[in-house]
Order: C-alpha cells, then sequence, then structure tokens
C-alpha cells in the first residue's frame, strides 16, 4: 500500500496510546512567567549540564562540549583557569548530567552551571494527568531555558575562550537583573504567552530555531510594553543590555526551546504512547525520549549536520549533532516549518533532502485546536501549523524529523562554522518504538 500522510499507521497498541499522547499536548500553552536560577532549581552547588543524553563516561565527553563545561567551572570560582576546569570534569571531581532530565535545555555545545540565570515557562493549559503536580505558584507543569548568550562570547560555541567568563558574569548579573525587572512589570499585565509569538514570526519568514530574528524582535518589543495601568514602560534596560537585547538575533531561541520541551512534555506519562517527548544530541550520540517510557534515553551516534561551511572555515569539520534545541524541530518548527522561511531553506539548498518539502505532511501529526497553539493561524491568516511526531508515526513513514543546527567545529577551536541539517536516523525511532 502506497503510504500518505492519510494512511500512515503505527503498530497497536501505538494509536489510542499515540491520540491521547496527542490530546495532551495540544492543550499546553507555555508562557514566560519569570526568571530564576539554576541553584534555586536544582538546590545543587556543585552540578554541570549539558545538552543530549548524558554521557556514558567524562572520558568521552568531545572538546567542544568539555571546553564549555570548563569556562563554567571557572565562571564558578571551582577552578583558576581551563585546563582545570577540564581535569575536574573528566576525573568525575565535578560531576556533570544531561540538562533535560532536570528540565532544563541548553543550546548546542553550552554548559548548565549553578549561577545561571533561567527563563521559567510554565503551561498555563488544562491537565488531568495522574501525574501533573501544581508548582509552589500555583501553575503547573515548568521547563527552565538558560539565556541566551549573543553572537560573541558564548559558550554554546565551545571554543576555549576565557572572555566567555567575564560576558556569563555580565549576562547572569547585571543583565540577567534587569532582564527580571523588566520582565516583572511585564508580568503585572498577566504571564507573557509564547505561542502568539512564535506565530507571528512565523508569519514574519521565521522557522523559529535556525532564524529568530522577528521573534528576538518581538520578545524584545514585549519587554518595553508599558506596565499594566501605566501609559509608561516598566523598568528601562540600560544602554548596554538594550544593546546586547537588540544585537541578540537569536535571544528568543531559548524561550521557544523552553515552551516546545514543556509542550512535549504534556504527553509523558502515556502508557504505550510513542510520541517523542524529549530530544538532543550531545556532539557523540542523539538521542529520544518517549512518552510511554519517561526517563528512558535512546540514543544513535550523531553524525554532523549536512551544511554550507562558511569561506573561513572550508576545510573544517562540525562536530557530530550537539544541542537541546531539537526539541524545536521535533515538536513541528524549525526543520519541519521551511515552508515559512524561504530565506533559511535558501541558504541550505542542495543540503537538504530530497523530500524536504514533503516530509513535514508525512510525520506531523494534527494542528493545536487552541487559539493560542502553534497550530493557530499565523498573524498573516495563514494556515495553522502541525506539530508533534511519534516514533510509530515516523517509523511508518521511513523518515525522521529534520533537525536546524549549528555546525560546531569538532576540535574546539574555531567555533561555529555553519548552519546545516542533521537528518535523524530512523532506526532510531525503530528501536525506541520496538521499546
Amino acid at each position: 500500500m502506497t503510504t500518505t500522510p492519510d494512511t500512515i499507521t503505527a503498530p497497536a497498541p501505538a494509536p489510542d496510546a499515540d491520540q491521547r499522547a496527542f490530546e495532551l499536548l495540544a492543550r499546553c500553552r507555555p508562557a514566560w512567567t519569570g526568571m530564576t536560577t539554576v541553584r534555586e532549581v536544582l538546590g545543587e552547588d556543585r552540578l554541570l549540564l549539558h545538552a543530549g543524553p548524558p554521557f556514558s563516561d567524562p572520558v568521552t565527553i568531545p572538546a567542544p562540549v568539555l571546553n564549555s563545561l570548563a569556562l563554567a567551572c571557572v565562571f564558578e570560582g571551582w577552578a583558576d583557569d581551563i585546563e582545570e576546569g577540564r581535569r575536574m570534569v573528566v576525573s568525575g571531581e565535578v560531576p556533570v548530567g544531561a540538562a533535560q532530565d532536570h528540565d532544563i535545555v541548553v543550546p548546542l555545545a553550552g554548559a548548565v552551571s549553578p549561577s545561571m540565570a533561567l527563563h521559567v515557562v510554565h503551561d498555563l493549559g488544562p491537565s488531568d494527568t495522574d501525574t501533573d503536580t501544581a508548582t509552589p505558584t500555583g501553575l503547573r507543569r515548568v521547563r527552565y531555558a538558560v539565556l541566551n548568550e549573543g553572537q560573541e562570547y558564548a559558550l554554546r560555541l565551545g571554543t576555549a575562550d576565557l572572555r566567555i567568563v567575564a560576558h556569563h558574569s555580565w549576562l547572569n548579573g547585571a543583565f540577567a537583573e534587569e532582564l527580571t525587572a523588566a520582565l516583572v512589570a511585564v508580568l503585572e499585565a498577566g504571564p507573557v504567552e509564547l505561542y502568539p509569538l512564535m506565530s507571528a514570526a512565523l508569519a514574519e519568514g521565521d522557522e523559529c530555531h535556525s532564524r529568530t530574528l522577528a521573534g528576538s524582535r518581538l520578545v524584545a518589543a514585549r519587554l518595553r510594553e508599558p506596565a499594566s495601568g501605566s501609559a509608561s514602560p516598566g523598568p528601562g534596560l540600560s544602554e548596554r543590555s538594550t544593546a546586547f537585547l537588540d544585537g541578540a538575533g537569536a535571544f528568543a531561541l531559548n524561550l521557544w526551546m523552553a515552551a516546545a520541551s514543556l509542550t512535549l512534555g504534556a504527553a509523558e506519562g502515556v502508557a504505550d504512547a510513542t510520541l517523542i517527548t524529549r530530544a538532543g544530541g550531545n556532539g557523540r550520540e542523539f538521542g529520544v525520549q518517549l512518552a510511554g517510557a519517561p526517563g528512558r534515553w535512546f540514543t544513535a551516534p550523531a553524525t554532523p549536520p549536512r551544511g554550507p561551511v562558511e569561506p573561513a572555515h572550508e576545510g573544517r569539520r562540525a562536530l557530530g549533532a550537539v544541542g537541546d534545541s531539537a526539541v524545536v524541530d521535533v515538536l513541528g518548527f524549525g526543520g519541519q516549518a521551511l515552508e515559512y522561511a524561504p530565506a533559511v531553506r535558501a541558504a541550505l539548498g542542495e543540503h537538504l533532502p530530497e523530500d524536504a518539502a514533503d516530509r513535514p505532511a508525512r510525520l506531523l501529526a494534527r494542528p493545536f485546536a487552541a487559539g493560542t497553539g502553534p497550530g493557530a493561524p499565523c498573524a498573516s491568516g495563514g494556515a495553522g501549523k502541525y506539530i508533534g511526531t511519534s516514533a510509530a508515526r515516523i517509523t511508518a513513514a521511513g523518515t525522521g524529523p529534520m533537525v536546524l543546527l549549528g555546525m560546531i567545529e569538532e576540535t574546539g577551536t574555531h567555533g561555529r562554522i555553519g548552519g546545516g541539517v542533521f537528518d535523524t536516523p530512523v532506526s532510531l525511532f525503530q528501536e525506541a518504538a520496538a521499546g
């Protein structure tokens, strides 16, 4: 039988379970509700986190990720220099874990440490799962994301540049304080719902992963809106913070990552469901989790993304797929939303799979019914955005989601060398579906 979007089926008992999982996913309403710190969330003073599944042994951590973890040791004051930081990580003196296992997302080769600031994203939608519990704020499920670092001094690029430490001291210090004050003023009018902003960004040419220029501009504009009941803006950002925010074209990405992670996680705990709930790469392995098996990573080798290498880096090789931002693509944005982003589609060109235009229709399950969800009509009046996929659906289609990722140079010397697409292997999802 010819497989079409209308005839794709999944092995029993997945159809009923996946339908229930998709229903839960479709009710999620992610909202930016505050800021906090890693220490406050984890209650840990000596723990580092990275993207993707956990490493089986710290000696296998690739150079770019190790650089970032080592610099985090310096940032926290545990190490005097990057060499000492590397030693502390590889020896196990400083424990290292997967950020998503703690409900935190971090892009590319980045690192998470106790003193870092976090975006807080709650689900405002209804939930009746047995495992769902209220948070101390009275709101339900929550995810966290580190701050976007801008384009110059960034742990996510995986270089051993000590200037990153000074930048993070400012980013997680003065900037985070100003950002928090500005957000608190905006929140007087209520939580900042994220899907309406993402929908507007799609209408302006973003796919909400590789290109987030419109979304970042919309987020910055939202922070400048007057507080409730006031005709004037809330607490203003300093000149330095304003310049940073206006120049950080990927600032919104980390919020979109938290929103995607929160949405996918709405289905966790549905027995037998094969909906993908977590996804990411650590540079060595790419992993996913399923709704019916929360906490269990299924992994496959992380091959490098395919894409154009910048002329200055010709001949250099990219690290295997790395970053928690894969959750954006698995939800249905990024590589599954290239129809909204002609500039991204043109830049990737011949590096895209031949079926790139048709693949989303074969993989994505259903639109959101809620007007605030990502399946709601775009601000331009376009069709609703389809979201969500499952291991069963991917197995039946014979092809996996496309994940748009930055290409990080494999030795940890040159940072980002281009942008590409990671074509997730079907075998990974076949294994996961089989349990």
